[in-house]
C-alpha cells in the first residue's frame, strides 16, 4: 500500500476514490467527533470495506490525538477533555505506526469483523456474541471497533438483537454497518446511526489504478471491464483475470450479434442469435440485462449529445447504430426484453420465452 499522496487528513492507505467521505471521517476522528455508529451503503466493489479499515486505522492510529502508544491512561474518542496531538501535521492513519499496521494485516484485536460465513443471512447468533463482549474493553487501543459485512442480510430477529446495544453502546465501541442496500435495515436501525454513501469512481480513476497495479489490458477488454465495473473498483480488480474476462467479452459478443441481427431484418439471423444463448437460466438473463442496456443506450443517443452511455464504449459507432432504428422500434424491443425477464425471473421455460420474446417485439 502506497504512502504517497499524503494530505492534512491523509490517505497513506492508498484508497482510489470516495475523497470527500474519508476527509470528513478521517477529520471527525481527528477531533473526536466520530458518531457511535455508521452504515456505509454502496454497492459492492465500491469500497465500503477500504473505508472500513481506513477508519478502524485512524481510530488505532498513534498520531491520532488523545491516542498515544504504550499510554495505559489513553482517552477514549468520545470524551470531552480538551486533547493535544503528537504531530498536529501528521498524516491519519499514518498507515506506518504499530497500531495501523495491526489494522492492515488483521491482526488488531480491537477491531472485529463479523461476517456471514457463506450463509445466505446473517442471524441472531452472530449478534448474541457480539452483545457478550461488546462490554470487554479494548485490548491494546481506546476504541473498539465492530465491523459488520453485509448489514442488508441480517434478519430482522438480529437487527432487533442489535438494537438495543446500537441504542445504549459503551462509550469506546463504534459499529460500521457495512450494506448495499440500507432501504433493506429495519427503520429503528437507520434511524440509530447516519448513513454514508460511497460514490462510483470515474472511469479514468479506475483505468489509472488498474495500470498501477500492472493490470493493463488491451483497449476493447479495458473498456468492457469498465463498463462491468460501472464505477466500483472492486468489481474492476475481480474482473479483472484471464476467465472473467473471457466471459465479458463473450456475453458482449453474443449481444453485438443480436443486436446486428436486428438490423439485417431477416428472419432467420434472429433464431440463430438466440440459439446462442443457451439454456442455463441465470446466463440468458444476464445476456438479457445487458441487451436492455444497449436498447437503452441507443434510445438516450437520440435524445441527447451527452448521456451517460451503460454498454457501448463508443459513441460515435453506437449513435450510427441508433440511427438505423425508429423510437418506437427500440421501445417495442425493450418492453419485449422487459416482459421476458420478468417470465424467466418467474421461472418461465427459457426456450419458449426467448421465441416469444422475439414474436412480441416483431424481430419473427
Amino acid at each position: 500500500m502506497s504512502l504517497q499522496d499524503s494530505s492534512q487528513y491523509g490517505n497513506p492507505l492508498g484508497i482510489v476514490g470516495n475523497k470527500a467521505l474519508l476527509a470528513r471521517l478521517t477529520r471527525d476522528a481527528r477531533e473526536h467527533r466520530l458518531s457511535h455508529a455508521y452504515i456505509i451503503d454502496g454497492k459492492p466493489g465500491s469500497g465500503k470495506h477500504a473505508i472500513a479499515r481506513h477508519i478502524a486505522a485512524a481510530l488505532s492510529c498513534h498520531q491520532r490525538p488523545g491516542r498515544v502508544a504504550g499510554n495505559e491512561e489513553q482517552m477514549g474518542f468520545f470524551d470531552d477533555e480538551p486533547i493535544t496531538s503528537p504531530d498536529p501535521d501528521a498524516p491519519l492513519p499514518c498507515g506506518i505506526c504499530p497500531g495501523c499496521r495491526k489494522v492492515l494485516e488483521n491482526i488488531s484485536p480491537d477491531v472485529i469483523w463479523i461476517g456471514r460465513g457463506g450463509k445466505a443471512t446473517l442471524g441472531v447468533d452472530a449478534v448474541r456474541q457480539i452483545r457478550e463482549s461488546v462490554y470487554l474493553s479494548p485490548g491494546e487501543g481506546d476504541t473498539k471497533i465492530y465491523i459488520i459485512e453485509d448489514a442488508e442480510t441480517m434478519t430482522p430477529q438480529a437487527q432487533n438483537a442489535l438494537l438495543l446495544t446500537l441504542e445504549e453502546p459503551p462509550s469506546y465501541v463504534l459499529f460500521l454497518l457495512l450494506c448495499n442496500g440500507a432501504e433493506y435495515l429495519l427503520e429503528t436501525i437507520r434511524s440509530r446511526a447516519p448513513i454514508l454513501h460511497t460514490q462510483p469512481l470515474f472511469d479514468d480513476d479506475i483505468r489509472k489504478y488498474m495500470i498501477e497495479q500492472k493490470k493493463s489490458l488491451p483497449t476493447e477488454e479495458m473498456n468492457a471491464l469498465l463498463i462491468c465495473a460501472d464505477g466500483a473498483i472492486g468489481q474492476a480488480l475481480a474482473l479483472s483475470d484471464a476467465k472473467s474476462l473471457h466471459s465479458i467479452m463473450k456475453q458482449r459478443e453474443l449481444v453485438d450479434s443480436f443486436i446486428t441481427g436486428i438490423t439485417q431484418n431477416k428472419k432467420d439471423v434472429i433464431p440463430t442469435a438466440i440459439s446462442r444463448f443457451g439454456n442455463k437460466r441465470e446466463e440468458v438473463l444476464a445476456l438479457l440485462a445487458l441487451i436492455s442496456l444497449a436498447i437503452r443506450d441507443l434510445l438516450l443517443i437520440k435524445k441527447s449529445e451527452t448521456s451517460l452511455l451503460k454498454y457501448y464504449t463508443d459513441r460515435e459507432s453506437a449513435a450510427e447504430l441508433s440511427a438505423l432504428f425508429t423510437s418506437r422500434i427500440l421501445l417495442r424491443i425493450n418492453d419485449a426484453l422487459e416482459g421476458a425477464r420478468e417470465d424467466l425471473s418467474r421461472n418461465a421455460n427459457v426456450r419458449l420465452t426467448l421465441t416469444h420474446m422475439c414474436l412480441t417485439a416483431g424481430l419473427l
